[in-house]
């Protein structure tokens, strides 16, 4: 049963003549007759009544009317929708992103900009970690990453790029004796009790305090290693420790915690874009748009 037998009956149907039919296809009548005829050896029955002066519908074929109305009306939705994907217009979007990144003003701006502009695009939000954001963008689960660059090869045919990038800064106790400085060296800090993210928590955070602070000529003293970006500041509120932070991060505001930024070399953060290096979506690319220039308006 073809698709264009199923619209050559509609129009019989609808105009109960074959002759008027068939102008209204812009087809020769002895060829819509042909494919009406095949449609009911295929369906089994006869789906009209006619003699030399008279059409109608049988009651079969008012049944098969009503069926292929909803037919033809889901092939042309369907026709719509895949336009619509490949213009990006309608479609969804598979997006990973680490814990920090939701803490940067450029991701939630960006995103909410994007479905202003394309609210038939659905993005689906997932957080993970930098190495599963990797592996799901090689297993094609995922369509765009927001991460930390892992100390990994990417995959084979995944790109990424730097993104975002944003001081680091120490939250420390607004009573601390250094609290009142414009700014810190990290030096400064070596008798410091450190707050840390764990080490294997997948934002690189760790890795690169204690990079910076082996630079600086010591080793931090780690007395506690928490995943809650909110649960870090409030034991330095309760004066458990400092913590070096994305400056994204002030958001967070307790009663008795100041931020302050580090004079350091290297001393920021960034966030990277992963995607396969063979995507050619559009809605992707409309994505991809919006992000860049987040980024280039700070």
């Amino acid at each position: 049963m073809k698709l264009r037998q199923l619209q050559f009956f509609t129009a019989v149907a609808e105009e109960l003549s074959f002759s008027r039919a068939a102008i209204k296809l812009h087809v020769a009548q002895p060829s819509l007759s042909v494919q009406i005829k095949a449609l009911e050896e295929e369906v089994g029955t006869r789906l009209f009544e006619r003699d030399k002066r008279h059409v109608s519908l049988t009651p079969a074929g008012r049944r098969f009317q009503s069926r292929v109305t909803t037919i033809l009306t889901l092939a042309e939705g369907a026709k719509t929708e895949a336009r619509s994907a490949a213009g990006g217009r309608l479609g969804t979007i598979n997006l990973g992103y680490t814990a920090l990144s939701m803490f940067s003003t450029a991701l939630p701006h960006s995103i909410r900009r994007f479905q202003a502009e394309h609210p038939r695009v659905r993005i689906t939000l997932r957080e993970l970690t930098s190495l599963e954001q990797l592996h799901e963008l090689r297993e094609r689960t995922l369509d765009v990453g927001v991460l930390r660059k892992a100390d990994v090869r990417a995959p084979r045919g995944i790109k990424v790029i730097e993104w975002y990038n944003t001081p680091l800064v120490v939250a420390m106790p607004a009573d601390h004796p250094r609290a009142q400085a414009r700014s810190l060296l990290l030096t400064e800090l070596r008798d410091e009790s450190f707050v840390m993210y764990p080490r294997h928590a997948g934002t690189g955070i760790y890795w690169q305090v204690l990079q910076l602070c082996t630079t600086a000529g010591f080793r931090p003293r780690v007395v506690r290693e928490v995943l809650e970006s909110s649960t870090i500041i409030g034991l330095v509120a309760a004066g458990v420790g400092i913590a070096v932070v994305p400056m994204d991060m002030n958001c967070i505001r307790f009663a008795g915690v100041t931020y302050k930024r580090l004079d350091d070399a290297g001393a920021h953060t960034t966030l990277h874009l992963a995607q396969r290096g063979s995507d050619r979506s559009e809605h992707l690319r409309s994505l991809y748009e919006v992000l860049m220039q987040y980024a280039r308006s700070r």
